[in-house]
């Protein structure tokens, strides 16, 4: 006899992840709306993939570490020095949603 029983509902949740509340959705439009406005049409026809998932992704920690292939793909249309500062320009957007040593590693990273 099996004392926990696996039900359908949580098998199907533990597959999609985690479900993000309604209010920690409504903090990240805007992050996720700057970060589609930087990536701009031409980054968006160049890697569909990348607005699709920009578009979807449920977390504040996603939406950061996708900041490296965004920096790649606008690096291909305006260079590396123009496509970092277009992103790290977006680290504003990120406070109080990701740890505080993030956004700092990240400042301290632009200095040197």
């Amino acid at each position: 006899m099996r004392w926990f029983k696996p039900s359908l509902r949580n098998s199907i949740s533990a597959l999609i992840g985690p479900q993000p509340h309604a209010d920690e959705e409504d903090a990240l439009e805007p992050v996720r709306r700057a970060m589609l406005d930087v990536l701009g049409e031409e980054g968006a026809r160049m890697n569909p993939a990348l607005k699709r998932r920009l578009k979807f992704m449920h977390d504040a920690h996603s939406l950061w570490y996708a900041r490296g292939e965004l920096v790649a793909v606008l690096s291909q249309i305006h260079g590396e020095a123009l496509a970092v500062h277009r992103v790290q320009g977006l680290s504003p957007h990120f406070q109080g949603l990701i740890p505080k040593a993030l956004i700092d590693a990240s400042a301290r990273g632009r200095r040197h």
